[in-house]
């Protein structure tokens, strides 16, 4: 039997979903009848699209080409129907990376394509790559990217990691994120580094306290310009370049829609 666009529909709702259950739910049919819709799509194509865990349900990289296929199919046929459905997209970066380039890409994408709308994820550099790799996110923005077999990496620019102060310094502490690799990196390297310690995981509450004189702290050059505050680069001691990119699968950059996300999104860092 040929493909139809039920089936389509069918294959994107349970991509959106975590369980069989919760698909049936948003299509409100029989969880039975699902699976054997799902189950004569992959006859059709001859291949698995899922993987069926007790983790829930994830694309196989068959499914992950299918995917972008099946939006923009789906696409179509809302505008032959004359329906309005706006395109979703998943966007992944470091919240710190967010904040000096997100707010250039949302606005360059509202003067270029205002329909589509969008989700940011958050979380680490490694974690966001990791879930582009899985199918979780769509484009990804990082620091120093994995090298993942299958995934397009450009990069698009570098930033400075320095060890910043104030003029309002009243203590020697360090002020720290204990997980960034950058600043175990620079730390090696410094051997006049301070032993008292103040360790913060959020790069902004950092910088703030910084900007207060609680103390010396490493930070991205991109997230102290981000924040406005005025800090100075402590003398003779290490830094460390970071390198940005923008992370994908080589099928969200074929539709029409996906050309153009990427490309704002390189647009929108300034060194």
């Amino acid at each position: 039997m040929p493909i139809t666009f039920k089936d389509l529909e069918n294959f994107l709702t349970v991509s959106q979903s975590k369980t069989l259950s919760e698909a049936s739910e948003k299509l409100d049919m029989a969880q039975p009848s699902l699976s054997l819709g799902i189950k004569k799509l992959e006859t059709e194509m001859k291949e698995s699209l899922f993987i069926r865990s007790r983790e829930g349900i994830k694309l196989t990289p068959q499914g992950k080409i299918l995917l972008p296929l099946a939006e923009e199919a789906m696409r179509v046929l809302s505008q032959i129907q004359g329906e309005k459905s706006n395109m979703r997209f998943r966007i992944g970066c470091h919240a710190s990376v967010g904040m000096f380039i997100l707010g250039d890409f949302l606005k360059l994408m509202h003067k270029r394509a205002p329909k589509i709308d969008f989700q940011i994820i958050n979380g680490s550099s490694n974690e966001i790559n990791k879930m582009v790799a899985q199918g979780e996110v769509d484009f990804a923005v990082v620091m120093n990217p994995l090298a993942i077999q299958g995934l397009i990496t450009r990069f698009i620019g570098e930033d400075d990691v320095y060890v910043w102060e104030s003029k309002d310094k009243y203590q020697e502490r360090l002020i720290v994120n204990p997980e960034m690799i950058q600043a175990n990196s620079i730390l090696s390297r410094w051997r006049n580094a301070p032993k008292d310690r103040i360790e913060v995981k959020n790069l902004e509450l950092a910088a703030s306290l910084i900007f207060s004189g609680a103390g010396v702290g490493i930070l991205p050059s991109q997230v102290v310009k981000s924040q406005r505050l005025s800090l100075k680069r402590v003398p003779q001691t290490p830094s460390f370049k970071d390198k940005l990119a923008l992370v994908c699968y080589p099928e969200m950059i074929r539709s029409k829609e996906g050309k153009l996300i990427f490309e704002a999104l390189k647009e929108s860092f300034k060194a």
